[in-house]
């Protein structure tokens, strides 16, 4: 059985993303399509727009057969602890290939610059442009431009393809590394006219001003969206001034991604009408947007540093399934070396005690209670 996998997110599924595994499929031929996808929190620092058990449906209903939780705290990360994590759990599960989406479609072009960031050069240039104040990314991108005469290493899916390339590295995986050009739209582009693949970033904008998006999602998406309430950042504005109100620097400073004296500017800034507001206030060249609503989910959700000891996937949880994706799991299950999470429950590990809190948070401002979803049984789709 050859067996693949792809990292998502899904927020929410697209006609790009539905581009994707279809020509993730015809390409691999693959008899089993795994999906590693981030939870209700995602990679940039933002709540996913609508719950991560509804967006298990759109990926089952999209010809993916097994969907796998990438834990919240591999998910709400910098785009290297990300990779890693999500290629881990490929790496578990025995997969043969994963296929990512960039905007540059050469694994070539990719691997070279995998190649520059792994360099000691690359290192001694990065600490010299973080210590002239400047954020992560933009010292990285400095580094690579002064060792690289690439264009393509600034795009988003670039910088995960060339993590997901290291990741696979640090794993001592076989799995063979594959890259679909991203069609039409970039990551983060506003509505483009003549196509029907637009970017989630769009597609989110125009759910939550309430306008058309349904020629751009497909039709099975656009039911499952209906009437649902967006989540969004802001609507946890009021919770996150109470949270920052009856914190002490100390208690601040316990957070996860909290450092560089990042919990006094965030304890000062206590008299704010919205996250946007707040991230204006704090923002720098050392604290980029994405970096605070990060560390803002994180406070959201009182994420402590002292559970986060070990950053090795611990287990493997199942989100959904349809008949070939249970077939497979009951064919790897006994050469697995972590076990298989199909029931939660509390206190089985503290990432999953921690999974567990943020859908509690998520739920507040979610028009379903993802908290008691937690509990149910594992969404199989079953074939007719």
């Amino acid at each position: 059985m050859k067996t693949v996998g792809i990292i998502v997110e899904y927020n929410p599924l697209h006609n790009g993303h539905l581009h994707h595994i279809m020509e993730t499929r015809r390409i691999s031929k693959c008899d089993c399509l795994i999906a590693v996808m981030s939870g209700n929190f995602t990679q940039r620092g933002e709540p996913a727009i609508v719950d991560k058990f509804t967006r298990t449906k759109m990926a089952l209903l999209s010809h993916v057969d097994l969907v796998i939780e990438l834990p919240f705290v591999f998910s709400v990360q910098s785009a290297d602890i990300f990779a890693y994590g999500a290629v881990s759990l490929l790496t578990h599960l025995q997969v043969d290939e994963i296929y990512f989406g960039s905007e540059s479609g050469s694994m070539e072009e990719l691997t070279e610059l995998s190649k520059v960031i792994a360099s000691p050069e690359y290192d001694v240039l990065l600490q010299k442009h973080l210590k002239e104040g400047n954020s992560y990314p933009t010292s990285s991108d400095l580094a690579v431009k002064e060792l690289s005469s690439s264009l393509i290493y600034h795009q988003p899916n670039n910088i995960l393809g060339i993590q997901y390339i290291s990741a696979l590295k640090k794993c001592k995986s076989n799995i063979v590394l594959k890259t679909i050009k991203r069609s039409s739209t970039n990551y983060h582009d506003s509505l483009t006219s003549g196509t029907n693949i637009q970017s989630a970033t769009a597609i989110r904008a125009l759910m939550k001003s309430n306008q058309d998006y349904s020629n751009f999602v497909p039709s099975i998406v656009n039911e499952l969206l209906q009437d649902r309430k967006p989540v969004d950042i802001e609507d946890f504005s009021q919770l996150l001034k109470y949270q920052i109100m009856s914190s002490s620097i100390s208690d601040l400073e316990n957070i996860f991604m909290m450092n560089e004296g990042l919990e006094n500017r965030i304890k000062k800034c206590d008299d704010f009408d919205s996250i946007e507001n707040f991230i204006k206030q704090i923002i720098s060249k050392r604290y980029t947007n994405s970096k605070l609503k990060r560390t803002i989910i994180h406070l959201l959700c009182q994420t402590e540093k002292a559970k986060l000891t070990d950053l090795e996937v611990p287990y493997i949880r199942v989100l959904g399934f349809n008949d070939v994706g249970k077939a497979y799991l009951s064919l790897v299950k006994k050469t697995l070396t972590i076990p298989i999470i199909s029931k939660m429950k509390e206190h089985i590990h503290d990432y999953l005690d921690l999974e567990l809190k943020a859908s509690k948070i998520y739920s507040i401002m979610s028009d379903t209670d993802t908290f008691k979803a937690e509990f149910l049984p594992i969404i199989y789709l079953r074939f007719d």
